[in-house]
């Protein structure tokens, strides 16, 4: 189970957790693709699927009625084009819907994905606060609940940031939080996205690499070019950026990713 995370400002998880998902699916795991994120999921219309498909909520009540077994989840999965390695459970149309999203039922949602399927991709929220809890009702349902649970339950965190002046502070900042959540339990994959010499001059790359190492002491850092056409690709294509652009070195460096953080073997009974 992969976690794709990112601060606030849109660095590109939602596309990045796609074009893995689509990657990780076309090089023969079975993969499920999660969308968590209570403030601004993506994945549905990214992929063309419709709003009315049942999704990851449809999971958390099920799983919240000890009801979600295999079956269920092949049930409410959405089939994006003519992929059959990968399903989606696709996010929460209307924001307002988070508190369907809660702690206990996203545990046993992912829990179930993950019985069911070789690789779990989940696109979660940016927001890692827990300030929310100090409120008196104890008891009430808490909207960062479903990326605190779905990162904790992870094998590995792919942490996204935007490799500009304004996105690496805002990631450095951010990722104190995830860190402090996540101690040395979870390995963390740091990927600066749309790396571009116009906000670097002329070492666009070296002078990211050396940002990271400076001021987060990341070392092994994964940069991914600007490449928008291939990102217009994919979302004229309504498909993973792997293959909508499989040529493109956006996708080169994506498949990349995707293989050094691929699962050894792979489950007998997963998804149909």
């Amino acid at each position: 189970m992969i976690a794709v995370w990112g601060p606030h400002g849109a660095p590109g998880r939602t596309t990045i957790a796609t074009a893995l998902a689509g990657a990780l699916a076309a090089s023969g795991h079975r993969a499920l693709l999660v969308d968590a994120d209570t403030y601004g999921g993506a994945i549905a219309p990214l992929l063309g699927i419709t709003d009315e498909a049942p999704g990851f909520a449809a999971a958390c009540r099920l799983a919240g009625a000890d009801a979600l077994d295999a079956a269920e989840l092949d049930r409410i999965a959405s089939t994006a084009g003519d992929r059959p390695n990968l399903r989606v459970l696709t996010g929460i149309a209307n924001p307002a819907r988070w508190p369907e999203l809660g702690r206990d039922r996203v545990r046993g949602a992912l829990a179930a994905c993950r019985a069911v399927a070789d690789v779990v991709i989940v696109d979660v929220g940016f927001n890692l606060e827990t300030d929310e809890e100090l409120i008196s009702d104890v008891a009430a349902p808490r909207r960062n609940a479903a990326a605190l649970a779905a990162l904790e339950s992870s094998d590995a965190v792919v942490a996204v940031c935007e490799a500009t002046p304004i996105g690496i502070p805002r990631f450095l900042r951010a990722r104190r939080a995830l860190v402090d959540r996540l101690g040395d339990a979870v390995p963390v994959t740091t990927v600066a996205n749309r790396v571009r010499a116009a906000s670097g001059g002329l070492d666009a790359a070296g002078q990211v690499r050396q940002a990271l190492r400076r001021f987060g002491g990341i070392d092994d850092a994964v940069l991914l070019p600007h490449d928008p056409r291939a990102c217009d690709r994919a979302l004229g294509a309504a498909a993973p950026l792997t293959e909508a652009a499989p040529r493109s070195p956006l996708a080169r460096q994506l498949r990349a990713l995707a293989a050094s953080l691929a699962p050894v073997g792979r489950s007998e009974d997963s998804l149909p």
